[in-house]
């Protein structure tokens, strides 16, 4: 009986605080009648063992994540890097190239691996597109940790 008086005379001086502070108007209107609707939850909730056999409470749900989405945001994130590395690769080494990023949906979103398939080496000089390969897997290992391949 304690806590049930303790819950009426908290949520009425919770409605009178916010009715003091709530605007004018038709907003003010809206928060003062839901202050009211919560008043009145709590004057009932008593009532309802005798009407629905049991407490009034909410019932448990266990919150887990959205794997789907999650994967969605991975693949958006894997289209903006691709898109980054291949002008990255393109301003630096001066190569067009075919980028496939994969990231982790569960782990922060963490680079999984890199595949860069170089499509046209464009123009460089002598032999230097030999270790071209060598370089870029070496310079994206390096930048973003994770298993790169170039082809």
């Amino acid at each position: 009986m304690k806590a049930y008086i303790l819950a009426i005379a908290g949520a009425v001086l919770i409605t009178a605080v916010i009715s003091v502070i709530s605007p004018n108007g038709k907003i003010g209107k809206f928060i003062k009648g839901a202050m009211k609707l919560l008043v009145l939850v709590v004057l009932i909730s008593p009532f309802t063992n005798w009407f629905g056999g049991g407490k009034f409470q909410f019932s448990e749900k266990e919150i887990g994540t959205d794997q789907a989405y999650l994967e969605h945001c991975a693949a958006l994130l894997s289209e903006e890097d691709e898109k980054r590395i291949a002008k990255n690769l393109e301003e630096e080494y001066s190569v067009t190239a075919d980028i496939k990023v994969t990231r982790n949906p569960t782990e922060n979103f963490s680079f999984q691996k890199i595949t860069v398939k170089i499509l046209d080496y464009g123009i460089i000089g002598q032999d230097e597109h030999i270790n071209i390969l060598i370089r870029i897997r070496e310079a994206l290992q390096k930048k973003y940790g994770c298993i790169t391949e170039v082809t």
